[in-house]
């Protein structure tokens, strides 16, 4: 019994001395990246909102029939919609693509709101000040992955900005926030998280397994370095444990979105979030979907005629 305690104490002591060292090492490392480009596109624009900083692009057609924002889902930024632009104009949508906060090139800094309330907020504001320039009021939310939440959220709270929802391999899952989710705050952890974005996965070989395994298929170059581009900026790690230690405000109305058109677009060999999570969802009420059959996370990407046709033509016959 007394060895057993012996062994418990020094543990014990070895757990703390652990626990000071990896405390403290992350500080003897040089995370700095770069600061935000101010114009990373020709059509960028920023605003803020509630102290944090976001960043859109805009994009208008010569005569405006419909309006329609883009949100992207986890790790991606405005990039991923470059398939998708030039056919929503083309039909005479106003488009609006903007980077969520901790993402593309949004607010990454400590001080930023990173609540996903303040999130459709934001978005509310922004929506609400082009609107004074338009007649149509109403806006089509495109949301991919988490976007598909984000979009959800916005809907229920503001249902009469929304005119129709389209989800891409993402649905509007509710969660709810935890205390426990300030765990993650913890500065030498957030510290820890921008030296191993750099030193591990800050390299273009690691970037493409990663996109490869969401595409369903090898990603190219440039789309690997679209992809990492915007996480040289300081702060990429670590915003984004400070995005997911303040989500679960916003709340999702299930009775509000069953209200909405929607369209749901997913590939059939996503690996990420698998149709199988959505097969109940294609029947709700009004709903119509679209399976892409060899695509994987990302179809707006791998498969774009097939997606953009898909969602032109839904938002074209809403009118």
């Amino acid at each position: 019994m007394k060895v057993l305690k012996y062994i418990l104490k020094y543990f014990f002591i070895l757990l703390i001395i652990v626990f000071i060292l990896l405390s403290i090492i992350p500080y003897f490392f040089s995370d700095n990246l770069n600061v935000a480009v101010s114009k990373p596109y020709s059509n960028s624009y920023f605003f803020s909102y509630n102290h944090t900083n976001f960043h859109f692009r805009l994009f208008v057609p010569k005569h405006i029939q419909h309006k329609t924002i883009l949100i992207h889902g986890f790790s991606a930024s405005t990039f991923s919609f470059r398939h998708n632009i030039d056919s929503l104009v083309n039909n005479e949508n106003l488009v609006v693509v903007i980077d969520m906060p901790a993402f593309g090139y949004s607010d990454k800094t400590e001080t930023a709101n990173y609540t996903d309330t303040n999130k459709i907020q934001a978005i509310h504001f922004l929506l609400t000040m082009i609107n004074k320039h338009t007649n149509h009021q109403q806006w089509n939310l495109i949301g991919h992955s988490m976007g598909g939440t984000v979009i959800g959220q916005f809907a229920s709270a503001y249902p009469q900005q929304t005119n129709s929802l389209i989800f891409i391999d993402g649905l509007p899952f509710s969660s709810t926030h935890s205390s426990l989710q300030n765990i993650i705050l913890y500065p030498p952890l957030l510290k820890w998280t921008d030296i191993v974005l750099k030193y591990k996965f800050l390299n273009t070989q690691s970037f493409q397994e990663l996109l490869s395994s969401a595409y369903g298929q090898t990603a190219d170059k440039p789309s690997v370095v679209g992809y990492m581009e915007p996480f040289k900026i300081q702060n990429s790690g670590s915003s984004i444990f400070r995005m997911a230690a303040h989500s679960g405000y916003a709340m999702i109305s299930d009775s509000v979105i069953n209200t909405i058109p929607k369209l749901i677009v997913w590939g059939k060999k996503d690996q990420w979030i698998p149709i199988e999570n959505a097969t109940d969802y294609f029947s709700k009420p009004n709903t119509t979907s679209l399976v892409v059959p060899n695509a994987g996370h990302c179809p707006m990407e791998t498969h774009p005629e097939k997606v953009n046709a898909t969602i032109t033509n839904f938002i074209s016959n809403l009118d």
